[in-house]
């Protein structure tokens, strides 16, 4: 099992340039899943029926009913052109409306009483007027809402050249000429008549109003930041769609003022980045409306902690043996039936947990977590327990239970009511919950006594599934069990699930068709916290994982959007003159990606594909052309827009390094000699650049090139 490392808390984070090969991170970096998938339930194979592919053609769902052929040859093995005939049907269906293509479109998930509130109209009023603006950032507290101030002031001037002035409040009020952008709890606020609706937006929603001539921008913690963001896309069509930049409407001299009223609170509550390149960044998480661990975990509070300082094993092991199990490596979550000794570990579990809530005040989140080995105690108390309840977790809950609202009580008396949401691991011995399916397949718990607190949820991390394939699909029937069976004696969930190879960074992990599902029958099941782990330790993307990235950033805020088209806009957006051909190679590659599920490829994290028969030498030979191609559509902006055109460049580069790997690695023989010391010259020089400083999760770059 994966666990976060508590090292770079956000008091210590300090803000890294993404070109940089050194890089601090600013999420709390995580040790390697302990327990390796060894087989993996596979898709069964494509139907035969079907005809002409789409990998073939090379066709993408078009936007506007637009439906252009491109010809991507793939290798004629028998095997393969078979598979190409099979997905003809699956691939076709819908190119003449993309939001209606088969794969991410109509979900069986419905999702509804979400919080997205969504109304832009006009007014007559001008924000800039000829490259000028008469418009001030007017903030209640300069010090607490810094980034918010600072973000904005950046990525407006970016779009318009002019440095917006700030105002910190001192009592001016509210008049309907006024001309401020209000963030925070104002007098401007204060006096205007909007009620802030904090009860609904949490401390990750928000809410923007517009009053008169100003806007007002309501939230609390990160909410206030991610709403200056929200902002922004309505003002000069802000995003974070990269790691190069983010994008806005360049050289705007007239901006309207909007008549807004929008209020968002994320059908997922804690959002952790996806990939490395974020997860390593305070700057990109946040951009992204994401969030760093540090920001919402306590340190030390994360995985696998009980016996390091809860109960510590090192302080207690010679005096209070019958706190641990026989051999140490779990508590005994019993004290083997001591009653006396029970109540004193329960009082020093609480008085550390405690003193740990009180260095670290802002943190809502805690584990209770057992250490990271497959044994539970064995002694006879803990065993009756399993017996009865059929699970080792009984006991887990019912001693975390206890010390949970003990915890409460002393948040509620003494810390003003503060908030703190504790966790226990669905994981090893712990993973069965004490429930039992009844025979119309509704899972009940043995009784009340195992069922969790309000304030203790159960975190799962279903290291096992096939993250390629639906959760509604009949081979996921693990991970909805594993779901439903707790959801029998838990409110809420933390998730921790996956979505990469984690033996091989570089070649593609496919959870396209697959992650819109999986984000809604999280929130289905009040998911409060979810990280879909991918590259975390590395500080670039590759494979299309850039994308990914994106979605899941705007799925676990929303997870009702329009997959479909936020591909479209994301490729509009990032590659300008070079989206057609860009968004053509990765409909390529889900056609290739589909042609490889009927060739046997595996969804298990640790089976990456490196085969000739998954990565035909045309297919690469084609979508590098494809991406040379869409160099020289963007040439004109080396004059025009000399960082913009590093930016698309630099993007561009990024998704050949996978392609340009799988060469190396199966068609090297096919080079000469000095291509080959030129492709290998080039590719080094480019990782180097663009910081692809891990090739998996234990293997460097740098080691890979020296043995290359």
């Amino acid at each position: 099992m994966c666990d976060f490392n508590e090292e770079n808390s956000p008091e210590n984070e300090k803000e890294v340039d993404v070109s940089q090969k050194e890089q601090t991170s600013e999420n709390e970096e995580i040790d390697t899943p302990q327990e390796k998938q060894t087989s993996e339930n596979e898709e069964a194979n494509v139907s035969k029926e079907k005809s002409v592919s789409a990998v073939e053609t090379g066709d993408k769902p078009k936007k506007k009913c637009l439906n252009k052929k491109k010809s991507i040859i793939i290798s004629a093995t028998a095997l393969v052109l078979t598979a190409v005939i099979a997905l003809s049907t699956v691939l076709l269906i819908g190119k003449k409306d993309k939001g209606n293509y088969p794969e991410f479109g109509g979900s069986p998930i419905a999702i509804s009483d979400t919080v997205h509130e969504v109304y832009v109209g006009t007014t007559p009023y001008k924000m800039v007027e000829n490259g000028t603006t008469k418009y001030k950032l007017l903030v209640d507290d300069l010090m607490a809402h810094s980034e918010a101030v600072n973000e904005f002031k950046e990525i407006f001037q970016l779009a318009t050249g002019i440095v917006i002035q700030v105002e910190e409040d001192n009592g001016v009020g509210f008049s309907e000429n006024a001309t401020y952008i209000s963030l925070g709890e104002t007098s401007a606020l204060k006096n205007s008549g909007i009620v802030p609706d904090y009860q609904t937006i949490g401390n990750q929603g928000y809410q923007i109003e517009t009053k008169g001539k100003s806007i007002f921008v309501i939230g609390k913690n990160s909410g206030l930041l991610f709403g200056v963001y929200d902002l922004l896309n309505k003002l000069v069509d802000y995003d974070m769609y990269t790691t190069f930049g983010p994008y806005v409407k360049r050289n705007l001299k007239e901006i309207s003022l909007p008549d807004l009223k929008i209020k968002e609170v994320p059908d997922i509550e804690y959002r952790i980045p996806v990939m490395g390149a974020q997860f390593n960044s305070k700057k990109l998480t946040h951009r992204m409306r994401y969030q760093t661990s540090g920001e919402i975990i306590v340190p030390g509070g994360s995985a696998h902690n009980i016996l390091d300082w809860i109960v510590p094993l090192e302080e207690y092991k010679d005096s209070k043996p019958e706190w641990f199990s026989r051999d140490q490596k779990q508590l005994c979550y019993t004290a083997r039936g001591d009653k006396d000794a029970y109540a004193e570990m329960l009082s020093v579990a609480v008085e550390n947990i405690k003193a740990q809530l009180e260095r670290y005040p802002s943190q809502s989140a805690m584990s209770i977590t057992q250490m990271d080995v497959g044994v539970w105690c064995e002694c006879n108390a803990c065993q009756a327990l399993q017996d009865y309840y059929g699970a080792d977790s009984a006991s887990q809950i019912m001693f975390v239970n206890d010390v949970a609202t003990t915890v409460k009580e002393w948040l509620d008396n003494e810390q003003g009511g503060r908030e703190v949401q504790f966790m226990i691991f669905a994981y090893h011995k712990s993973e069965d919950a004490p429930a039992k399916q009844n025979e119309d397949g509704t899972w009940v718990a043995i009784d009340d006594k195992v069922k969790l607190k309000e304030n203790v949820s159960v975190w799962i991390a279903p290291i096992y599934e096939d993250y390629t394939i639906s959760v509604t699909h009949e081979n996921s029937i693990r991970i909805r069990t594993l779901m439903e069976s707790w959801h029998a004696v838990a409110d809420s969930y933390f998730v921790w699930a996956y979505n990469v190879y984690f033996d091989n960074y570089l070649i593609p992990y496919d959870s396209y068709a697959s992650m819109q599902d999986l984000v809604k029958y999280f929130v289905s099941h009040n998911t409060e916290f979810l990280w879909v782990q991918g590259n975390w330790n590395l500080r670039q993307n590759t494979g299309y994982d850039q994308l990914k990235c994106y979605l899941y950033s705007k799925l676990l805020w929303n997870c009702n959007l329009n997959v479909n088209e936020l591909i479209a806009d994301y490729f509009d957006k990032v590659y300008y003159e070079a989206s057609d051909i860009m968004e053509e190679t990765f409909w390529s590659w889900r056609a290739l990606s589909e042609i490889q599920r009927g060739l046997g490829r595996s969804g298990n994290i640790y089976m990456s594909p490196k085969e000739e028969k998954y990565w035909p030498k045309r297919y690469l030979d084609t979508q590098l052309a494809k991406m040379e191609e869409a160099k020289k559509l963007i040439e004109k902006y080396q004059t025009e827009d000399p960082s913009l055109y590093k930016e698309i460049y630099d993007s561009i580069v990024c998704e050949t390094m996978s392609l340009r790997y799988l060469m190396l690695e199966l068609y090297s023989t096919s080079l000469d000699k000095q291509a080959l010391a030129d492709f290998k010259r080039e590719f080094k020089n480019d990782a180097n650049r663009l910081n692809f400083g891990m090739i998996s999760e234990f293997d460097s770059m740098e080691a890979y090139l020296n043995k290359n």
